[in-house]
């Protein structure tokens, strides 16, 4: 697993050892940041990386030009990896990590006032945790106005159309894994 683009292209991460982890594929890792950037500025907003797992969504955000990012992972494991694979990177600086499960994640930011212009959600598959966790990342305040969440997913388990203020704005298929696309519907939307 790499790096595809940017600052750290081509540097390739540690993935945990042992652990429930399923890293997002570099080819859809690739997909999907080629339909991020056309649809979206990377460039100086604050990315909020759920499950993060290795940390590779959150990263390959910072290495084209995300201001910061903030990793929520429950394992201790992964903490370990996603500090390993920053500094691997150089991108230390620019990223924090909160072990913690990610609705408790989303509690903390909204707690410390932080505010988001992207979220990666990429979930254990067929646990139910995509709807759980979108419903509380759209009632929170910490999306700002237009900003976009990206879900890796099975394909039995997509989210709904809607999670008001989230609407959804396309889905796409890569093999066995689903990637869901919502935008932030807030009055300053563009």
């Amino acid at each position: 697993m790499r790096i595809v683009s940017g600052s750290a292209g081509g540097l390739h991460l540690k993935v945990p050892k042992g652990h429930k982890v399923r890293p997002t594929a570099d080819q859809v890792k690739e997909a999907v940041f080629n339909i991020l950037t056309n649809r979206f500025s990377l460039t100086d907003i604050a990315i909020l990386d759920l499950f993060a797992g290795t940390g590779a969504l959150g990263i390959e955000a910072l290495s084209r030009g995300a201001r910061s990012a903030v990793f929520v992972d429950a394992s201790p494991e992964a903490q370990r990896v996603i500090q390993t694979n920053l500094n691997a990177t150089g991108l230390r600086r620019q990223g924090r990590v909160i072990r913690a499960y990610a609705a408790k994640g989303i509690k903390v930011a909204e707690e410390q006032g932080l505010r988001f212009g992207g979220v990666f959600l990429d979930p254990p598959y067929d646990e139910g945790w995509v709807d759980k966790t979108l419903r509380p990342l759209a009632r929170s305040t910490i999306l700002v106005p237009g900003a976009w969440v990206v879900v890796e997913h099975s394909q039995q388990e997509e989210g709904a159309e809607s999670y008001s203020p989230l609407a959804l704005t396309g889905r796409r298929r890569y093999g066995t894994t689903g990637v869901s696309f919502y935008q932030h519907q807030g009055e300053e939307a563009a």
